[in-house]
């Protein structure tokens, strides 16, 4: 690609992107991010950082065709209650929502991505160029796992398909066959805390990505954050699903588990 670009939410994903980009060869990255989430310091690694409210969906689309750009990427978290307070929606997200029914990641982002394919722009993978940093078959660290925590890592993954498919979420805590915690609206490390304590540590937490998952927008990532959570909450296992599960700081987030005694393992 001669030219790339990314809605940059919070978070080292969107450093990550762009530098990717730039070492796969793309010559500019031109990047739009959301006051009071993005990091202004993305500015030192892409071509271009213009600065919207969440719900500017037109200014959006008109920051990317003022630098000729016809392929974006999303990348980064929105804080979930950004969606409730502090959201300046412009009369095309405000239209848009009023044509969907069943609001959800799915058929928001959805409707996002077909609002800027009429405008000319293609929302492309938010891994691509990411490949060396999603999640391998097998263990990936050091620590091994036994065959208790191979069984809790196949129940996880069954019950964790079952929850995203239902929009419910996309993490769950196990120990010994029971589950302890499944994600809801507070997020994966609210999730893995609560898991770690109703069993007193010694779980396995399983992320995985929905059977339809679209991976223009809301890939799993696993970051320190992730690991500091997993930590607290005295995990032994963390099992994600390969191919579609993003390590941010793939080798730090490895050395501190092998540290802290917890397999990763990708399922």
């Amino acid at each position: 690609m001669e030219k790339v670009g990314l809605i940059a939410g919070r978070g080292l994903y969107p450093h990550l992107f762009c530098d990717a980009a730039k070492q796969a060869g793309v010559k500019s990255v031109h990047v739009v991010g959301f006051h009071e989430d993005t990091d202004p310091n993305l500015a030192n690694h892409c071509d271009s950082l213009d600065m919207v409210y969440v719900g500017q969906l037109r200014k959006t689309i008109k920051a990317f065709q003022k630098h000729g750009v016809t392929k974006i990427a999303m990348c980064g978290q929105v804080k979930p209650g950004r969606l409730f307070k502090g959201m300046k929606p412009d009369l095309k997200i405000l239209m848009l929502l009023w044509r969907t029914k069943e609001r959800n990641a799915h058929t928001l982002f959805g409707g996002i991505c077909d609002e800027f394919a009429k405008a000319g722009i293609e929302v492309i993978s938010a891994v691509t160029f990411l490949d060396d940093y999603l999640a391998k078959e097998g263990v990936m660290g050091k620590v091994k796992i036994n065959k208790a925590r191979k069984a809790d890592c196949a129940f996880g993954k069954t019950l964790a398909k079952d929850c995203s498919r239902l929009n419910i979420g996309q993490t769950v805590v196990i120990k010994k066959g029971t589950a302890l915690a499944v994600e809801g609206f507070e997020g994966t490390d609210k999730c893995i805390l609560r898991g770690g304590e109703l069993g007193r540590g010694g779980v396995t937490v399983v992320k995985v990505a929905k059977e339809d998952h679209d991976m223009r927008f809301d890939v799993p990532c696993i970051g320190m954050r992730t690991v500091k959570s997993l930590i607290e909450a005295k995990a032994l296992t963390l099992a994600v699903e390969t191919g579609k599960t993003l390590f941010i700081e793939k080798d730090k987030v490895m050395d501190a588990c092998d540290k802290a005694g917890i397999c990763v393992v990708g399922i």
